[in-house]
């Protein structure tokens, strides 16, 4: 008995939602494939061989480089003027840079200061998800026109090194009562965690046979993480309390997708399927 009432419950619900959930002609699903590309500026990006060997200026190679995300997904109208979805994220692109840590220590009459510079080069893959809400916006109803989107997003990153440069590694193995007093931590070649992020996105859907959807829009966001980088290159006199101030790979890694994040020109492909 309580197997029937909860079949007849969950059918009673299923039906009020689909009888609110108009969709579109009959249609209720989008299957997405969308990109979103930024400016990379100065750091190494997909593009960076490619265009030094067709461009020598320094300059064209900055400001034609380009990061991007990949970000299929399913959206469903859960409303005449709202969409809801979910998908997968996808970033991989070549890393490099010098990266400073500072040693600081000694006492009143006997003061140290140690910095340490290694230039590593290498590449981040990251991984990950996203769900979002779309709400329609004046005289236009899903799945097309004038839109504000609103997404959470994911990455499960690791990035592998080539061998970093140590200029000062052998000061340390031949200190090994400094290294301790320091805290000194090799540097790891390799790496992995995860980042998160929220942003905005303002765009047009242009909807083609009642089947065809194209998209454009620009994103505007933040990584809730990636900032100690800035940081510590923004204040060169600035230490920790504990003595040591480490500017690490993966604080280059987080900094690195967060300055991909936080800009984007969203292009996109859609079906209306069913």
């Amino acid at each position: 008995m309580k197997k029937i009432l909860l079949i007849a419950i969950i059918g009673m619900f299923g039906g009020i939602c689909f009888s609110q959930n108009i969709g579109y002609m009959g249609n209720h699903f989008i299957f997405n494939a969308e990109v979103s590309i930024s400016p990379s500026w100065k750091n190494p990006n997909p593009l960076s061989e490619a265009l030094r060997s067709h461009f020598e200026s320094e300059h064209t190679q900055r400001y034609l480089g380009l990061n991007y995300f990949l970000s299929p997904n399913v959206e469903a109208i859960v409303w005449k003027k709202g969409t809801l979805g979910a998908g997968y994220n996808y970033y991989n692109t070549p890393i490099g840079e010098m990266v400073s840590r500072y040693y600081e220590g000694g006492g009143v009459s006997d003061y140290y200061f140690v910095q340490e510079d290694y230039k590593f080069t290498g590449n981040l893959v990251a991984h990950g998800f996203n769900v979002f809400y779309k709400q329609y916006l004046g005289d236009t109803q899903a799945p097309y026109g004038l839109y504000l989107k609103f997404v959470f997003d994911g990455y499960f990153y690791h990035y592998a090194c080539n061998e970093p440069l140590l200029p000062n590694t052998q000061h340390w193995e031949e200190n090994p009562e400094a290294a301790a007093q320091y805290d000194y931590v090799p540097v790891e070649k390799d790496g992995q965690g995860s980042i998160f992020g929220l942003k905005a996105e303002l765009g047009y859907d242009c909807l083609f046979f009642n089947r065809l959807r194209l998209t454009m829009g620009a994103t505007f966001g933040s990584t809730f993480g990636g900032y100690k980088w800035l940081k510590s290159k923004s204040d060169n006199s600035l230490f920790y309390n504990d003595n040591t101030r480490f500017l690490s790979v993966n604080d280059y890694v987080r900094n690195r997708m967060l300055n991909a994040y936080w800009f984007g020109i969203k292009l996109g492909v859609g079906i209306v399927a069913f």
